[in-house]
């Protein structure tokens, strides 16, 4: 794990430059939903590289096909869902996980996408619903290549309020669809960061 994060420090410093803000939004116990946008493959390692809780991610099965990768991200607490069906045994996962006050991290899109998009899979408002863990929104955007500029932004975790018994998959997708614009909006540098420049 060591040194996976420092490989990880210098591919994020030297080859591709990755600035990270908000790190220290992350919840210090308990459990925690962590909501991205999905840019690229390497999305889980620019968001995670900087912050000490392990996050165990949500991802899909077809990474694990491969063996090195599948070991590599599994000691990164990746766990593999299966996208197109209705996976019981990544539902039970994640629901463990939370329960045990982990980290999980979710890309509530469901798949890669480059532009803006907020067309959600509802299974991120089901957990946050569910388990009464904090949804943490986390934007990445920039210039993913050789020496391009990456930026990585944390919001403000918040909970989303259980107000009835049972949830249309409608209202479960209106929610979903909420935490990616709260994602969005995080795309710019923090003024304060902005003066120092």
């Amino acid at each position: 794990m060591w040194f996976l994060r420092f490989l990880a420090t210098i591919i994020f410093k030297v080859f591709i430059r990755v600035k990270v803000y908000g790190e220290e939004n992350m919840p210090e116990s308990g459990p925690v939903i962590l909501a991205s946008n999905h840019v690229t493959m390497l999305d889980m390692f620019m968001i995670g590289w900087k912050i000490k809780r392990k996050v165990h991610w949500m991802a899909k099965a077809e990474l694990f096909k491969n063996r090195l990768l599948a070991k590599i991200i599994t000691s990164l607490g990746a766990y593999p869902v299966k996208r197109g069906v209705r996976d019981q045994s990544a539902v039970n996962k994640t629901f463990e996980l939370l329960e045990a006050g982990k980290v999980i991290g979710i890309f509530p899109q469901g798949t890669r996408s480059k532009k803006k998009n907020l067309k959600a899979k509802y299974g991120v408002a089901r957990f946050a619903l569910e388990s009464d863990a904090y949804v943490l929104p986390v934007a990445i955007w920039g210039n993913v290549r050789l020496f391009g500029k990456v930026f990585v932004r944390f919001g403000e975790p918040y909970k989303i309020e259980k107000t009835k018994d049972s949830y249309s998959k409608e209202e479960y997708m209106q929610i979903a669809s909420d935490i990616l614009i709260n994602i969005y909006d995080l795309m710019t540098v923090p003024t304060n960061e902005t003066k120092k420049k």
